[in-house]
């Protein structure tokens, strides 16, 4: 069945994504310390798989009548009366390439592309222009999706953008020639990819939880290939596996699952999109935090030496 559009909870379910993907940043300057951006990416990876299986394998143990409710709504696709617990192999045979070809975007190309351009620009550059993912979201909506744009969503969008090129800029236009063009192209391109996966998804009627775990399923043939062609470059060094789990718990499987619940919920994207540029503000507040508590410990370690 079509889940019931309900803005304020999927407002307040984008809020809590947004405050769990700013964490993330910490992890994955832990990880690039000692490892590439390679080596994060598969195994935050199969770190993410894992975790998503277990999320289904547990929604399925507590509702085991409901355990994959909501899959098909499609008249071409409908399950039958006798066929209430389909399994994956199931599900997946329905749609085979649509699961295939999310594997692919998510999680394989998004981050190969996304690291990739922060191995070449600064992060200050860097971030910002992902962040545009979201303004090229509520955009595809429209013709993807038919949702409307009213016109406090265009001037939100307008002034999120103006907000992202002083960002960059500085509005000090000619530093913009100091720039890896490739890095900002694919920086730019990752947008395109993180917006196009999220519509794709929205057409899909599966429940969020069997969705994102079966792209992510899908994506270990590829995980393999690349692991074996670089095991030679991995170190696996113990904070780079410890912050790659954490990636892979908070940013590629349970913001996943309840940013794509979101979605669903929603009726204006582009007013859920835009919470994402709370993520800067969010990261600079527990930067802060942790920043003054580490100062305010080691004070009082200095104090009681004297």
């Amino acid at each position: 069945m079509e889940p019931v559009k309900d803005q304020k909870l999927a407002f307040k379910i984008a809020l809590f994504v947004v405050l769990l993907w700013s964490t993330v940043g910490t992890a994955v300057k832990l990880a690039l310390q000692f490892s590439s951006y390679i080596e994060v990416v598969i195994l935050a990876s199969f770190s993410s798989a894992v975790i998503l299986v277990m999320i289904y394998l547990f929604q399925n143990y507590n509702q085991p009548t409901k355990a994959a409710t909501d899959i098909f709504d499609d008249t071409s696709n409908k399950i039958k009366d006798n066929d209430k617990t389909p399994s994956l192999v199931t599900i997946f045979k329905r749609s085979p390439a649509f699961y295939l070809l999310c594997g692919f975007l998510n999680p394989i190309l998004y981050y190969l592309v996304l690291f990739a351009a922060y191995e070449r620009l600064p992060a200050q550059i860097a971030q910002p222009i992902n962040y545009t993912w979201a303004i090229v979201l509520s955009l595809l909506a429209v013709p993807f999706l038919k949702h409307k744009l009213s016109l406090g969503d265009i001037l939100g969008l307008v002034i999120c953008y103006f907000g992202v090129v002083i960002l960059v800029s500085g509005l000090d236009f000619r530093t913009g020639l100091m720039f890896d063009l490739a890095g900002v192209l694919l920086a730019i391109l990752s947008t395109l990819i993180w917006a196009f996966y999220w519509i794709v998804n929205v057409r899909n009627s599966a429940s969020p939880t069997t969705s994102v775990m079966l792209n992510f399923l899908c994506s270990i043939p590829w995980l393999v290939i690349m692991s074996v062609y670089y095991w030679q470059d991995f170190t696996f060094h113990p904070q780079t596996i410890a912050a790659s789990i954490y990636i892979g718990l908070v940013e590629m499987s349970v913001a996943f699952v309840l940013w794509l619940k979101a979605m669903q919920l929603a009726k204006s994207t582009a007013q859920i999109s835009v919470l994402i540029y709370l993520s800067p503000f969010y990261l600079w507040f527990f930067s802060t935090y942790f920043l003054v508590k580490k100062s305010i410990f080691r004070l009082s370690l200095h104090l009681l030496s004297l």
